[in-house]
């Protein structure tokens, strides 16, 4: 049963492709990586509705730690957001 949130699951059936045209080799690179590891990764997301909750967390709790940590940090406050805007 679908609980109609934004995360519905969908499967494209026909090739799908993406026009990398013009980009630099080395950002085509990345997008192509990308895509790689968004269909390896995608496969194995888990579904609360297969589950009791606690099943389910447990689950995507472990599916979150096989995932490296990566060493980015954001500066995301709103100074740093609206910088150079008059704000």
């Amino acid at each position: 049963m679908s609980n109609g949130g934004p995360f519905q699951p969908h499967t494209c059936t026909r090739p799908q492709s993406l026009d990398l045209t013009g980009l630099p080799a080395p950002v085509a690179d990345s997008l192509r990586r990308l895509v790689a590891t968004l269909r390896s990764n995608l496969g194995r997301v888990p579904s609360p509705e297969t589950g009791p909750p606690d099943e389910w967390n447990r689950r995507l709790q472990a599916w979150i730690d096989s995932h490296p940590p990566r060493p980015v940090t954001i500066d995301d406050s709103r100074e740093a957001i609206y910088v150079g805007r008059g704000e």
